[in-house]
């Protein structure tokens, strides 16, 4: 089943408990929402500048802004896996002047990865809501790259270990080890920090192959920088329609896409989430916003806090057992 569309479909039953929880809020509650924000919002960033997540939060910003009437401060806060701004939201104080976008990756999927975490994913979060979701683009550098996937998985079936593949984040990995095993090839997998640290290398000719979110590679791919190969969405993408999906290149039935959210360290009170999230939906539902993340291959999600908590657990126990069966350990 298209994971985009199971999404949406598991979702649906939440938007009820949603409206029935808005119902019962106090007048007293009502005024602390009102009264917040009195300051900058703090928007924590599990990314370096230039990567996907950093180019959506700042799509996202201005818009933001302007409905909290407030400034949104964002704070790039790469590396340890996302394990370093998530610890960062989990202990700052629950009054929502600190927020943090988070990938499923890192939220999700770290607990299968680490025997010991600085956070726990449900018990130290507040969710404020879905944002969207998006597939994986496996690039080549544009001239000398493989002319398709079918030739690098060749080769690499030839010659175990011969193709490198280079990624950002776990949920890659998990899909090349995906494709290893539908496959019967054997790749080079080597862990990046992000599209900034990882392009000289593409370019070099030091990695054959980078696999990022549509959203980070759109661009890279319209300036003929890099050349798409294949996607991990079941369907084409519309914003890259020319790059067949995975399935299209010889293997049936594969798929694997990423979605992002916003979480606020636990306590926050509920009508700042609640304010936080209606904001979000507003921002995704403008339509510039959803122009510009459209065109970049983006599927919005959005929805009320629920909703993210539903998925959050549910992809902890869909993909964390698989992490471990592939023996996929953190880098």
């Amino acid at each position: 089943m298209n994971i985009n569309i199971a999404l949406q479909k598991r979702l649906c039953a939440s938007m009820m408990l949603a409206i029935i929880g808005t119902i019962g809020a106090t007048v007293p509650a009502l005024a602390q929402g009102d009264a917040w924000p009195a300051k900058p919002v703090h928007l924590i960033v599990p990314f370096p500048p230039g990567g996907g997540g950093d180019k959506l939060a700042r799509t996202l910003a201005p818009k933001l802004e302007e409905l909290l009437k407030t400034s949104l401060v964002i704070e790039n806060k790469g590396g340890g896996n996302g394990n370093i701004a998530l610890q960062s939201v989990a202990t700052a104080p629950a009054d929502g002047y600190t927020i943090g976008l988070t990938i499923m990756d890192q939220i999700a999927l770290s607990p299968s990865l680490y025997d010991k975490l600085p956070f726990d994913s449900v018990r130290d979060f507040a969710p404020v809501g879905l944002v969207v979701s998006t597939p994986y683009v496996f690039t080549v550098e544009a001239k000398n790259g493989a002319a398709d996937l079918a030739a690098a998985v060749a080769r690499a079936k030839k010659e175990p270990g011969s193709v490198t593949i280079g990624y950002p984040t776990v949920s890659v990995r998990l899909a090349t080890e995906m494709l290893q095993r539908q496959s019967g090839a054997r790749f080079n997998t080597i862990p990046y920090r992000g599209i900034s640290q990882s392009l000289p290398d593409l370019l070099g000719g030091r990695v054959d192959f980078w696999a990022g979110t549509t959203v980070t590679m759109r661009s890279f791919i319209e300036a003929g920088k890099v050349r798409g190969v294949a996607i991990t969405s079941a369907k084409r993408s519309p914003a890259l329609p020319n790059i067949p999906t995975v399935a299209e290149s010889g293997y049936p039935g594969f798929e694997l896409v990423t979605w992002y959210g916003i979480v606020a360290p636990a306590g926050t009170p509920k009508p700042v989430i609640d304010k936080l999230n209606a904001q979000l939906n507003a921002a995704l539902n403008a339509p510039e916003i959803r122009a510009k993340l459209e065109a970049d291959g983006a599927l919005l999600l959005g929805g009320p806090p629920e909703r993210l908590a539903q998925v959050l657990k549910e992809d902890m126990g869909r993909l964390g057992p698989m992490i471990k069966q592939a023996g996929i350990k953190p880098e």
